[in-house]
């Protein structure tokens, strides 16, 4: 590859102090060498901005102002966006390393693939990993019916963007299953075979807060805009391929095939897999040479 393509990363974020360094520096520390990082933060009153001053420099685009919510400031930041590949990173998720790299090669060595999603690693408030989600392959009809998509791993072609459309504004919880199911309908997914990001599960998370109620009534109209009509069969094996998902995740915490972006085992903290770069003071110098080999190996064929 003689120049890697511009990847733009989003990322919304709203009272998120606590968070947002370990994000931004997981972010920065790819060393990407063409990335466009967008930040739509809501108005912090935490403290949010003065955390991200040291870091502005590295920013295509920083706003603080208030929104309509996490929809809104994701739609409003992926117009912005200039990139042959895009994708959102919520203000307490992180990559892992190296992610951005293996996404560019993915696509490069796959043409006829429009969209990537990898592995999830699963860390506590304070980075400690306490599990992991294993999808073997892609499947449209499984994930059309069942919001099973990591969403902070997925990134697509901006072709994809512009047929498909942008974030739906008007969802508060299931935004990405929305865009994916949209995305899904008029491209192809693929998944790389390794850790891109981890989901960070904290008593605040909207995942927490709104799964049973926002999220369960959205999640019931993306099924009617999209002609699906559940039924008692499709439950079941939403659950099996769901249980399956955790249990592969179980099984490569016990020592399974190790993969990048992750180490075996859990209650370790993933600040160990960046080799403590996380809790680092120092800041990335602006248009530093990638730490990382610029060789990257040709991957598996599409598992989809």
């Amino acid at each position: 590859m003689t120049a890697w393509p511009r990847i733009s990363l989003v990322t919304p974020s709203f009272n998120q102090a606590r968070y947002i360094v370990w994000t931004v520096r997981s972010v920065l520390l790819q060393r990407y060498p063409d990335l466009e990082y967008i930040l739509m933060d809501g108005g912090s009153n935490d403290g949010t901005m003065q955390q991200l001053e040291p870091y502005r420099a590295h920013f295509a685009h920083i706003t603080s102002a208030k929104d309509q919510g996490q929809a809104d400031a994701l739609r409003r930041g992926l117009a912005l966006t200039t990139g042959e590949i895009m994708g959102w990173l919520n203000s307490d998720d992180l990559l892992a390393p190296g992610a951005l790299f293996a996404i560019a090669a993915y696509f490069r060595d796959h043409p006829t693939v429009d969209a990537v999603y990898g592995q999830r690693v699963l860390i506590d408030a304070g980075n400690t990993v306490t599990g992991y989600w294993v999808n073997r392959r892609h499947s449209d009809w499984l994930q059309s019916r069942w919001d099973m998509i990591p969403q902070e791993t997925c990134f697509w072609r901006r072709s994809l963007f512009e047929r498909g459309g942008n974030v739906d504004p008007s969802f508060r919880f299931a935004m990405d299953y929305d865009l994916f199911s949209r995305y899904m309908r008029i491209g192809r997914f693929a998944v790389i075979p390794r850790f891109l990001a981890a989901f960070r599960k904290h008593d605040e998370a909207k995942t927490s807060t709104l799964m049973e109620t926002v999220g369960a009534a959205e999640c019931r109209l993306i099924w009617q805009k999209n002609g699906i009509r559940p039924r008692q069969y499709h439950r079941l094996v939403s659950q099996r391929f769901g249980n399956r998902v955790l249990r592969d995740g179980w099984s490569y915490a016990l020592g399974g095939k190790h993969l990048p972006g992750a180490l075996t085992g859990i209650g370790y903290d993933y600040d160990q897999v960046w080799g403590g770069l996380l809790n680092d003071n120092d800041i990335p110098p602006i248009g530093a040479n990638s730490t990382c080999s610029t060789s990257v190996p040709r991957l598996g064929a599409p598992q989809s």
